[in-house]
């Protein structure tokens, strides 16, 4: 919430009165949380990172799913991408999460340990481009990296993290949001209401269908299932994700021509 105030000031000190927001990552909440603050502002909301609260509707989706996708607004695409759900969206996740948990309860623990070893940064870091671009990459000795970066641009991120001792505050930050219950938040329970683009890289380690995307974004304009890439999109696959960026603000302008 902070980082959205932020965000929303400097685009007011620049002179901009409405603008378009893309975000993955944290990049997703805090727009999210920019389009919700100030809507008026907020021409069209781009993510390729989103989720849903839970509830009823998700829980009977996850129940009638795998064997009546039809009848909870699956696709069979989501279908591939769920299940089975306890061991793409628990066991996977729970392998996955380690280092949240660390950064969310402890994060100068492990925080001061890399920010004081160049090798030991880099490990933390990359470990999160090898298996959150493909999972599969877990099985190979030098973990996949070269197979979408090159080694000046992995080496570029590690540094941006090195050279301005940066590492221990962006750690924090899990903290510092995930001290209490987020779905408590007031932000959690606030709809969001700008035209919303939604595009869902296979390789994100958590699916959302737009069934249940609509739940809190209720204005969807796109829903783009991304034939390749996971959850750093946009390093990974920059022209995919600019195209899906650029179709959905066609639409929502072409609308907003019509409708005039």
């Amino acid at each position: 919430l902070a980082a959205a105030r932020v965000f929303l000031t400097l685009m007011e000190r620049l002179g901009f009165s409405q603008f378009y927001l893309q975000g993955g990552d944290w990049g997703s909440l805090i727009t999210t949380n920019m389009a919700q603050m100030k809507p008026q502002c907020v021409k069209g909301l781009h993510l390729n990172m989103f989720s849903s609260s839970t509830g009823f509707k998700v829980l009977l989706s996850l129940m009638i799913g795998p064997y009546l996708p039809f009848l909870v607004g699956f696709s069979r695409e989501d279908v591939h991408r769920l299940f089975p759900f306890f061991e793409k969206n628990v066991w996977d996740i729970l392998r996955e999460t380690g280092y949240l948990h660390i950064q969310a309860t402890k994060p100068d623990t492990a925080g001061c340990g890399v920010n004081d070893s160049p090798v030991g940064l880099a490990a933390y870091i990359l470990e999160k481009f090898s298996t959150w671009t493909d999972l599969g990459n877990r099985d190979l000795a030098d973990g996949g990296l070269e197979r979408k970066f090159s080694l000046d641009d992995l080496l570029t991120n590690v540094m941006i993290y090195w050279t301005t001792g940066s590492i221990v505050s962006s750690m924090r930050f899990y903290k510092e949001n995930l001290k209490s219950n987020p779905e408590k938040r007031p932000d959690a329970k606030t709809g969001i209401f700008v035209p919303t683009g939604l595009a869902a890289f296979p390789g994100e380690p958590m699916h959302c269908p737009k069934s249940w995307a609509q739940i809190r974004y209720r204005n969807i304009y796109s829903y783009t299932f991304m034939p390749r890439g996971g959850h750093f999109a946009a390093f990974e696959e920059p022209q995919l994700l600019a195209s899906d960026l650029v179709q959905f603000v066609r639409k929502v302008e072409k609308f907003c021509r019509t409708s005039m």
